[in-house]
């Protein structure tokens, strides 16, 4: 092994150490009795798992309230996603048009866009919705995504021709070819697609922050700085940690379910370039 490379692994290692060590003590912290979780140095591994984190977590704040709050807006964010971007990227990729090169381009310069610049015209818009302090408030903006138009594109370009034409001569219509044939063979990129819009929407704080001011319709990342705030006094760190590693397992778990998925969209890519 020559010393670039040594060079190179020592690199990624230490960036991949500085990255999970924080998760590390998060997870570490939320077993911990408050008397070990700041002790110099740091003892990553609790004298006895403390328990008592989690139930303070679940009950000192509306924990399932938010938790119910934060699935709702995720699912409908998720469905709105993938039945607007599967459309949008056929007609991308498959369909002759008038104009569309030029909406293709309009759409990948909304990438380039910094989310922050159409938050006022956002608002706007949904007051005269009427839907402020709503959950719908949270979702409607982000039933769209120009980024997962643009993945599930470039992977419908890559797939045969010559399976669809078959379909058309067999006399399938075009609603019969996507949902027949172009989905099923798509299910690597829309994983991938999957798990990319989970985390975007189950992460969100900032968005609902600006929406929302009940109590009753916060989120989970809302609830967690709610909880917080109501203990800024003299914060529960094991209990805030603890709060915190609950809302980070559901994304851990959908990332261990679909990563095979995600690493065969990755190799079908990579194998036709």
């Amino acid at each position: 092994m020559t010393i670039k490379k040594i060079s190179k692994y020592i690199i990624l290692y230490g960036i991949a150490i500085a990255m999970i060590l924080p998760f590390l003590w998060m997870i570490s912290t939320s077993f911990k009795s408050a008397n070990e979780i700041f002790t110099i140095p740091i003892k990553w591994i609790p004298s006895s798992f403390n328990f008592d984190n989690f139930s303070k977590a679940i009950s000192s704040f509306p924990f399932v309230r938010f938790f119910m709050n934060s699935v709702t807006v995720t699912i409908f964010i998720i469905i709105g996603q993938l039945v607007t971007s599967v459309m949008a990227a056929y007609a991308f990729a498959r369909m002759e048009f008038k104009g569309k090169n030029l909406l293709f381009v309009i759409l990948l310069a909304g990438l380039m866009l910094p989310a922050q610049t159409i938050m006022i015209p956002m608002i706007l818009i949904l007051k005269e919705l009427h839907l402020l302090n709503t959950l719908p408030g949270i979702i409607v903006p982000f039933t769209w995504s120009a980024l997962i138009v643009f993945l599930l594109r470039q992977f419908f370009m890559k797939i045969p021709k010559e399976i669809e034409e078959a379909a058309m001569i067999d006399g399938c219509s075009t609603f019969r070819i996507v949902t027949s044939i172009v989905l099923p063979i798509s299910k690597p990129i829309l994983s991938t697609s999957f798990i990319l819009i989970f985390i975007y929407a189950w992460n969100q704080y900032f968005w609902p922050l600006l929406i929302v001011n009940k109590e009753e319709l916060y989120t989970l990342q809302l609830g967690l700085a709610y909880f917080k705030e109501v203990n800024a006094i003299e914060t529960d760190w094991g209990a805030l940690m603890a709060g915190t590693t609950l809302t980070l397992l559901p994304v851990i778990i959908v990332f261990v379910i679909f990563q095979k998925k995600v690493i065969a969209s990755i190799a079908f890519s990579g194998g036709k370039e």
